[in-house]
């Protein structure tokens, strides 16, 4: 059996809730199933049920979560330990392992055990015959066996009393809320399991022997594509820092009823928006997103996306004598003549601006919905040398006076806006951290 996988860190946080729309299949009635890990930890779901990697067959019902070798784990479901090896240091990417790998079995008394694989060199926390409870802690994760990266294989399968891997069945989680309770590849999951039970003295954490080289990692995404669907949106590579290279890149979801995903072909696609820079965030009570040339923010009052004035913000932090001196975007012109004018009179002498070039004008007004992508100029059409650039709130247009690696004479250009943000700083940590590639 392989199994595809990239290391990833838990990240612990307190305060998020995974919401979609109501009108999706129900849960099926049947034994409570609680996320397998401490409570209000999240942890990425990176191949799910029937994936088109190695969860077929005997694991098509097969979960992965990628986790720090050490991570406490702890039961899904009361039962009876009925297996357990802990003996094991080996691993990597190669059937040479297919019988490294630690694990824990719990059968629960109905047909059906889970199975926890992948378990750390002397990390399980229980023994054969014992009784444990949901939410009691069993094993540390790890990074044995035919893996290529420290993760947690879970599944529920039929009981047996010698094999650790059989038939997988089909279950949800009750801390899943949304997709009938099924964790879908390329989300993330709080558990809401509770510990019943103290945690014991822990082991110390044993990494792996892995004989398989690391660069093996990058073979087991979706092959060569730098960008795919998954179920509840796409995963891009494409400015993931590497050029496209490697297994990381940025989600586009339709997540937490915000369709992004949706919205995306309709908002200008990668034409308009360029490729993803960042995971969503919140910015003044409103969710967004970084993408190459803009950022978008959804307001759920009238279910609709509108652009930032993403110049506007880098003008607020004190950018403009950088962005004229590194980028050749001039700084905005002063505003004071706008006091006391109508919106009318204030956008006719912003697009005023544009009367300078009739290029630069042209462009911005073949643009379908130009004030909503643009905003109002700012700026006189200036001579950056090289090229003419009007300022405007969203963005800048670029007409360029020589060939440029990247554009031709007379070809006008879109600054990326929210590659500046990103290259300034301004958009935070906690959203430009790459995501690990799912397995849809």
């Amino acid at each position: 059996m392989v199994h595809r996988f990239r290391q990833m860190v838990a990240v612990a946080v307190t305060a998020f809730a995974s919401l979609l729309p109501a009108a999706l299949p129900a849960r099926a009635a049947g034994p409570t199933y609680l996320l397998p890990w401490r409570p209000n930890h999240y942890f990425e779901c990176i191949q799910g049920n029937n994936s088109v990697a190695d969860h077929q067959g005997i694991e098509a019902y097969a979960f992965d979560f990628p986790m720090s070798p050490g991570t406490l784990v702890i039961a899904a479901r009361s039962g009876t330990v009925s297996m357990v090896k802990s003996d094991s240091n080996e691993g990597g990417f190669n059937i040479a392992y297919a019988n490294d790998a630690n694990y824990v079995v719990i059968d629960h008394g109905d047909g059906t055990q889970a199975l926890y694989l992948h378990l750390m060199y002397h990390g399980a926390l229980v023994r054969v015959g014992e009784q444990v409870r949901q939410g009691q802690p069993i094993a540390l994760s790890g990074d044995t066996g035919w893996t290529s990266g420290p993760h947690l294989h879970f599944t529920v399968e039929k009981s047996s009393l010698t094999d650790h891997l059989t038939q997988s069945v089909p279950i949800s989680f009750a801390n899943v809320g949304d997709w009938a309770g099924v964790p879908q590849p390329g989300r993330w999951y709080a558990s809401r399991n509770v510990l019943t039970t103290p945690v014991p003295a822990l082991p110390p954490i044993v990494q792996s022997r892995r004989l398989t080289p690391a660069a093996a990692i990058a073979t087991s995404t979706e092959g060569n594509k730098l960008d795919y669907d998954i179920p509840h949106g796409h995963f891009f590579k494409e400015a993931n820092g590497s050029g496209g290279a490697g297994i990381t890149g940025y989600l586009v979801t339709n997540d937490e009823r915000v369709p992004i995903w949706q919205h995306f072909a309709g908002l200008g696609g990668v034409a308009a928006l360029g490729y993803p820079i960042a995971d969503r965030f919140s910015l003044d009570g409103f969710t967004v997103q970084a993408f190459q040339k803009t950022v978008v923010q959804w307001h759920p009052d009238d279910q609709r996306f509108y652009f930032l004035n993403v110049l506007d913000i880098l003008h607020d932090h004190g950018d403009d004598g950088w962005l004229q001196s590194a980028r050749q975007i001039p700084p905005p012109a002063a505003n004071g003549a706008d006091a006391g004018m109508s919106w009318n009179q204030v956008m006719a002498r912003h697009l005023a601006f544009l009367a300078a070039s009739p290029t630069l004008r042209a462009f911005y007004y073949a643009t379908p919905d130009w004030l909503d992508r643009y905003g109002l100029p700012t700026s006189a059409v200036t001579d950056e040398g090289t090229v003419l650039v009007v300022r405007c709130q969203r963005a800048a247009l670029q007409l360029w006076k020589v060939n440029e690696p990247f554009a031709r004479a007379g070809q006008v250009t879109v600054a990326n806006g929210g590659d500046l943000l990103k290259e300034r700083g301004w958009l935070p940590a906690s959203a430009t951290g790459v995501d690990y590639a799912p397995v849809p």
